[in-house]
């Protein structure tokens, strides 16, 4: 790889990938036992996993790599497997998006990169004779150097690779599965509908339940997911295996990456906004363009494509064979796709034939002062553009070979057939998630979704990537409100990266960061009854704090040390977020089902504050008024009144005058004992109650609150459990804010392997 990236970037890849195998390693021997793997492993099963009806999945096997879009997964995945085959994993299995295009090329780096490795196979060498196959080529290697076994995520294809592991006896061997964009197809799309049913009348999804059956197949496994957008992998269920329980690394982009903060800052010189009304031109349109003085092409899309012209021929005095590419990216509709690809094509050919002055004097007039708008725009980030004169005589010679290609299931190459020099591509889908556009320039984006979806619209961040030679003249073209979108999911995946990179041994707890009016990923794939929020500008307490001498004795007195200096009842103090970090995490509360508190959960959410800037909160301590406890009655959890422990006045005031940082109040509670009374009664011990106030900030905090909450809710002295029919279900979800997200909206329109589309 030095070759390609050069000694730093290599040098930063190989310790990324070190860091991930360590991981691997240190997880593999902890849920199977030492020796297998590492330095001094032996390359074979010693204790085979023996699953169990409830657990035949290994449990906390399951890692993440959170890396970037387009930031090269691909490359780390790579590394990672040749450190992985040097520590005695000896059976890879990588699984690709179901684009069989991409798969090959994905295929093919592998075998191209792992030369004098282990030996890599595709799916298409195996899927006539799964078994002969076995016999003649993979038993030869694969307690030898290794294998490597790329498949696509095809239920046809995933059932054969389950007939070779079978034969070749893979469970033998350790295993290292890797499922590249893993939050795609590979999660349980029917999760939704089984929260309402069951299991037995929703059966899970396909692709879901062939891997599944696959990690059993070869149970002394770690399964590596990779994404660049983990959200509705963080959002599963704390038992669930595709909820990741260590994040292996978080691999940093290098220098030469362009990523959100090249295009999503306030001053950034790479993006330009269009009016949201020629998008819904451009889809009426139909087709038509008029050859008459008033070109029917509208302005947004006009200067994209002049800047691409221009950029290009700029670059292609230092590299005329090179590859240019303009990516049109504004509906999944095919219909729209082709209507775009002919207003293009007329625009390229009114455009090439007035520069040659083939039309009248007026056209060529107006075609100049168009090229002279879009060299203004590159000049603010092209510093040695040649003149305009220069530049249009050139293009003069290349725009007519600028012919639009639409990507789609219609189209039979289904991929792009890149030329030298200028490429324009329009398409959506197969141009979205985990394909790379070579040589980008420009991008024109459009694509509306009434609701959008926070993974989603990052996936089609194609514009991301390693492209430093084409930086100067790179741009970006879209509405003022999808650019305010892009820049809520941009500072949400930022912050949340920041957050995990401080603790990534506890990913399984953290909060997934939401936008203003976006939602964290798509509802089938989640159990809503499990998903719960913490809403900027609330408030919210535990339910059933712990309160015996036994538990609180201690932490109470800590907490008096703490908290002495802290006299006034009616001061809200100023100190910084760790302290109350500090302070919540000396108390103690058994989580109840339904409510939002969860001790955890509300250190992770102002550990979550601070990532994002914020680091100064407010404390206010609250005695009662002679100091010695403000004497309430220990309610059962639901019998708690919307203000908790503290009044109206302590929480509005906190509200009210300090809306941008979060306000803990800490109330002393006497803990007096009333004999008598079952559940109204304290233990004679003084504790301490907490409040979290949260501030108005830009972010929702999303959890899966499924944890552990029936282990401890075996724990409670009361029974609060209650059957709920579908109807209430159904009112619940409809009325709570928290379920915003799942409202139908437009969904991504896939396409199976015989091109027609489906609903997901």
């Amino acid at each position: 790889m030095e070759k390609k990236i050069g000694d730093k970037a290599a040098e930063q890849l190989k310790q990324t990938a070190v860091e991930i195998v360590q991981n691997c390693v240190d997880v593999y021997s902890e849920k199977f036992g030492e020796g297998d793997v590492g330095a001094t492993g032996s390359g074979f099963v010693s204790l085979p996993y023996k699953g169990t009806k409830e657990q035949e999945i290994p449990y906390g096997t399951t890692g993440l790599i959170y890396g970037r879009v387009q930031s090269g997964k691909t490359n780390t995945t790579i590394a990672t497997l040749a450190i992985a085959q040097e520590n005695k994993f000896r059976c890879f299995i990588v699984l690709t998006s179901d684009n069989t295009w991409l798969g090959k090329q994905t295929a093919d780096r592998f075998n191209n990169q792992l030369k004098g490795g282990p030996v890599v196979f595709n799916w298409e060498e195996w899927k006539k004779h799964p078994e002969d196959f076995v016999k003649n080529k993979l038993l030869h290697y694969i307690k030898d150097t290794g294998v490597v076994l790329v498949s696509t995520k095809n239920v046809r294809h995933l059932d054969n690779l389950l007939k070779v592991l079978k034969y070749a006896k893979a469970n033998t061997v350790p295993c290292l599965i890797f499922d590249d964009e893993a939050d795609n197809a590979s999660l349980n799309t029917n999760e939704a509908k089984q929260a309402k049913d069951d299991k037995e009348t929703v059966p899970d999804s396909k692709i879901f339940e062939k891997i599944g059956k696959i990690r059993k197949a070869v149970a002394n496994h770690i399964y590596l997911q990779i994404t660049a957008t983990p959200q509705s992998l963080l959002l599963q269920n704390l038992d669930h295996p595709c909820k990741p329980a260590f994040c292996a690394a978080l691999p940093e982009p290098g220098n030469s990456y362009m990523g959100g903060d090249l295009f999503f800052t306030e001053s950034t010189a790479y993006c330009r906004t269009v009016n949201a009304e020629e998008l819904e031109a451009l889809k009426k349109q139909k087709g038509k363009i008029n050859p008459g003085s008033n070109w029917d092409i509208p302005e947004g899309l006009r200067l994209a494509l002049c800047c691409f012209f221009l950029g290009a021929v700029y670059k292609m005095q230092s590299e005329p064979d090179g590859i240019y590419s303009f990516l049109a990216h504004i509906c999944y509709k095919q219909d729209n796709q082709e209507n775009l690809e002919k207003i293009i094509s007329g625009f390229v050919v009114e455009l090439d034939k007035s520069l040659r002055g083939q039309l009248s004097a007026t056209k060529e007039e107006q075609a100049r002062k168009w090229l002279t708008e879009a060299y203004q725009e590159l000049s603010k980030t092209a510093l040695y553009l040649p003149s305009l004169d220069y530049l249009i005589e050139e293009l003069k010679h290349e725009l007519r070979r600028a012919i639009p290609k639409v990507i789609n299931a219609n189209n039979p190459d289904k991929k792009p057939n890149y030329t030298p020099g200028m490429n324009i591509l329009i398409g959506g889908n197969r141009l979205g998630r985990g394909v790379t556009i070579e040589g980008l320039m420009v991008t024109y984006y459009g694509r509306d979704a009434k609701q959008k979806v926070m993974d989603t619209v990052h996936q089609h961040a194609r514009m991301y990537g390693y492209r430093e030679q084409l930086k100067d003249v790179t741009r970006l073209f879209l509405p003022q409100h999808i650019l305010e979108a892009f820049r809520a999911i941009h500072e949400a995946d930022e912050a949340m990266r920041e957050a995990i990179g401080d603790d990534p041994n506890n990913i399984k707890i953290q909060p997934v960061w939401v936008g203003p009016k976006l939602k964290a990923t798509r509802s089938c794939v989640l159990n809503p009854a499990e998903i719960d929020a913490f809403i900027p500008g609330s408030h919210i307490f535990p339910r059933a704090p712990l309160y015996k001498s036994s538990d609180v004795k201690a932490e109470t007195e800590e907490l008096n040390k703490l908290l002495n200096p802290y006299t006034e009842n009616d001061k809200y103090y100023e100190v910084d977020i760790d302290f109350l970090i500090e302070i919540i995490s000396h108390t103690h509360s058994h989580y109840v089902s339904g409510r939002k508190w969860e001790d955890k959960r509300v250190q992770k959410a102002l550990q979550g504050m601070k990532a994002n800037g914020i680091e100064k909160g407010r404390l206010n301590v609250r005695r009662g008024k002679t100091g010695e406890g403000l004497g309430l009655t220990r309610q059962e959890p639901s019998d708690w009144g919307g203000y908790g422990f503290a009044t109206s006045t302590w929480i509005t005031k906190a509200k009210n005058e300090y809306q941008n940082v979060p306000t803990v109040l800490m109330m002393y509670e006497k803990g007096e004992k009333y004999k008598g009374e079952k559940y109204k009664r304290w233990d004679n011990q003084p504790l301490y109650l907490p409040m979290l106030i949260l501030p108005k900030s830009k972010f929702v905090f999303m959890f899966n609150y499924a944890d552990e909450s029936e282990e401890i809710e075996d724990d409670l002295e009361w029974d609060d459990s209650e059957e709920i029919d579908e109807q209430e279900w159904l009112h619940a979800a409809a009325n709570n804010p928290v379920f915003a997200f799942l409202h139908d909206a437009e969904e991504d329109i896939y396409t199976l392997a015989d091109g027609k589309p489906f609903n997901d």
